[in-house]
């Protein structure tokens, strides 16, 4: 699966998207964001479920990653859902980099760190994948307003976050601007494929957004 972002300026806004209820994939930064469609199996189609998001960037552009904890695994207890979290940057073709396996979960390195005290930590995956099938966000759907999420971090500690919003977006219509925002209220924002996947038409239609705030 890949996200498909445009990076209208990475320094402000990162990128990349995922899905949503029982099938998800990545969305992407600046653009629209895709979603996947609740679905019970776990046959994986023949094609990627999501895209990158295309960054229009140099490597010198991007903000230094600060020297603090990251997050190292992410844990969604209603959606059943544990899953290691990797730093993800942005890829050769300027996509936002993703975990090729779903079983992982990427953070967007050049967003805020969770122990940031403004912006979206941003984490992103695949829904599935023809080489692994499909992976645990497939039950990312399962997650509604009010569930707690866990983050957990390098120096020992876990995040605790409440689940604010679960939305399906168009990808033709996600704000990424919101999504990947640095310098608003603290956020966790879980992103992934979703909605019907029409080959024909470049894969998943709609990103799976989760957004969650803290509890202090």
């Amino acid at each position: 699966m890949v996200l498909v972002v445009s990076l209208v300026a990475l320094v402000a806004v990162p990128i990349f998207w995922y899905g949503r209820e029982a099938g998800e994939q990545p969305a992407s930064v600046p653009e629209p964001a895709q979603t996947v469609p609740t679905r019970s199996t776990a046959t994986p189609p023949t094609t990627p479920s999501a895209t990158a998001p295309s960054v229009k960037t140099r490597a010198a552009d991007l903000p230094t990653v600060a020297a603090e904890a990251q997050p190292l695994e992410l844990i969604v207890g209603k959606a059943q859902l544990r899953m290691p979290v990797v730093p993800t940057g942005v890829a050769a073709d300027g996509q936002m980099e993703l975990p090729p396996n779903p079983a992982r979960i990427g953070w967007y390195r050049f967003g805020p760190g969770p122990a940031s005290t403004t912006g979206s930590v941003v984490l992103g995956g695949h829904l599935d994948s023809r080489e692994y099938g499909v992976g645990p966000l497939a039950r990312l759907s399962r997650t509604r307003p009010g569930d707690p999420i866990e983050l957990r971090l390098s120096d020992g500690r876990t995040l605790q976050y409440r689940t604010e919003a679960v939305r399906d977006v168009d990808k033709q219509t996600l704000a990424l601007a919101v999504v990947f925002d640095r310098s608003g209220l603290r956020r966790l924002q879980i992103v992934t494929c979703g909605g019907e996947y029409l080959p024909d038409r470049g894969g998943y239609q709609e990103n799976l957004v989760v957004t969650a705030v803290p509890v202090e």
